[in-house]
């Protein structure tokens, strides 16, 4: 042994220490419910279940509880249906602040809707019940999970998936939302493991951005699409639930997709789940970092670098802002009606489509032609949540990790609808993508956010 050391002898793991439980349940609809939404399919009643969806909640204990769901679900059309009906009443029988509560969808293409005005296909007389169920298992999954809160350490770790692709793809001059083999995605993919004094994993949190639409129109099976696969292999390696929190994803999807092959979806599971327990198995034990030790004359000069324990950041804090950004023209139910009435299916369908339009303007659209979107900021430990309600580009969560190295940030779309608004960059308004014609975001407002939540990161304490 010699007593030369590196200049860099210790490389610090990102830890969070807190109080925290979590339980799951088994939200699969009938078979015979409507659960095909694409729309090229020729009918929306389901005839069978590929794998079951699953619900997921995590309180954290500071102050006040915290609650974390996570739903196999798409969207959730309006606001009486989101906001009213779900989150708030789940606020009120838990007897927190709506505010205190992060809903994150998998936006699955292969669920039944979960708004009872978009229930107008085959099977919609099963919608209400399933919904009332669904509601009513969140409410009891979180009681559970406030009930069994203890000490839990979080190691979390970077890892890299090649699922996901870029969906834009343009073919004389027109614009697709396909894969683009000329583009690079982003391959970054954020776990955690949480773990209890025993040591027994108790939880594996997931963060990857990816839409869910490797099963089309031509499956009439439900399903969670490449998240139940994934879930299988984590909850399998680990016996702890998997705690999925779709990422950035509004121009990433698998390559393979739209499929009426199920096994497509269980293969693009795989990519997921093994990068998920490739990620895990090079993560420390919990709570160390990895620290230098010594060298070593053993034939040639060795240097050996071992697990070193430390106490975990037990930080936590949680805060709301909103993000001030131009809208673009509002149509009125003239305007929608004269331009969605030859391509829409029937005068039922395009009144929901009008209707949902309305609906994704409350306490969204403010005067002056902007909009406040809203953005939660949760802080765990050496873990940043960044969670909103749309659906932005891979770009975003890509350029902040880029400018906050040192920062461990989870970046989770389709959170607290509706609404659900496309992020897309400026260069995807240039090139007129659909996206951008989807959203009512006006151009610029992606690189505005950003700057807003880079600040944001910067200005909190580590």
């Amino acid at each position: 042994m010699t007593s030369a050391r590196p200049k860099v002898d210790r490389i610090k793991s990102s830890l969070s220490r807190v109080q925290m439980g979590i339980a799951q349940a088994d939200i699969t609809p009938p078979v015979g419910i409507s659960a095909n939404p694409w729309g090229k399919s020729t009918t929306a009643l389901s005839t069978g279940i590929h794998r079951p969806l699953v619900a997921v909640a995590a309180c954290i204990r500071a102050t006040r509880d915290l609650f974390i769901v996570t739903l196999d679900l798409g969207w959730i059309g309006c606001y009486e249906c989101d906001v009213v009906n779900f989150r708030g009443r789940v606020a009120r029988e838990l007897e927190i602040s709506i505010d205190d509560l992060l809903v994150n969808l998998s936006q699955t293409h292969k669920g039944p809707p979960f708004c009872i005005h978009e229930a107008l296909r085959e099977g919609r007389e099963l919608v209400p019940d399933w919904i009332e169920i669904v509601i009513t298992s969140v409410i009891n999954i979180c009681r559970l999970a406030r009930e069994s809160v203890e000490l839990t350490d979080i190691t979390w770790q970077y890892g890299k998936c090649d699922l996901g692709t870029v969906r834009e793809l343009s073919i004389d001059g027109i614009e697709y939302v396909g894969y683009n083999p000329g583009l690079s995605p982003d391959d970054v993919l954020v776990v955690g493991r949480a773990t209890i004094e025993s040591g027994r994993t108790v939880a594996t949190f997931v963060n990857y951005g990816c839409h869910p639409t490797s099963v089309g129109w031509e499956s009439s099976l439900v399903s969670p699409d490449y998240v139940g696969r994934a879930r299988e292999i984590i909850e399998n390696e680990t016996g702890a639930p998997m705690i999925f929190l779709l990422g950035a994803c509004g121009n990433v999807a698998p390559r393979l997709q739209y499929s009426g092959d199920v096994t497509i979806a269980d293969r693009n599971g795989e990519m997921l789940g093994y990068a998920v327990m490739a990620t895990i198995a090079n993560m420390m034990p919990p709570a160390s970092d990895l620290a230098f030790e010594q060298t070593i004359i053993s034939g040639a000069l060795l240097a050996r670098w071992i697990p070193q324990a430390i106490v975990p950041n037990s930080c936590v804090n949680t805060t709301k802002i909103f993000a001030v950004l131009k809208h673009k023209k509002l149509h009125t139910r003239e305007e929608m009606e004269s331009a969605w009435a030859p391509v829409t299916a029937s005068a039922e369908f395009l009144d929901f489509r009008i209707f949902k339009q309305f609906e994704m303007r409350k306490d969204y659209v403010r005067e002056g032609g902007v909009v406040h979107h809203p953005i939660w900021i949760w802080q765990l430990g050496d873990a940043i949540f960044i969670a909103h309600c749309g659906e932005a580009y891979l770009e975003m969560a890509r350029e902040l990790r880029f400018r906050n190295p040192e920062r461990m940030i989870l970046w989770l779309d389709m959170t607290n609808g509706p609404g659900y608004m496309y992020v897309p960059t400026a260069a995807a308004y240039d090139r007129d993508s659909y996206q951008s014609q989807q959203s009512l975001l006006a151009r610029g407002s992606f690189e505005e956010m950003l700057e807003i939540l880079d600040q944001s990161i910067k200005n909190r304490r580590v």
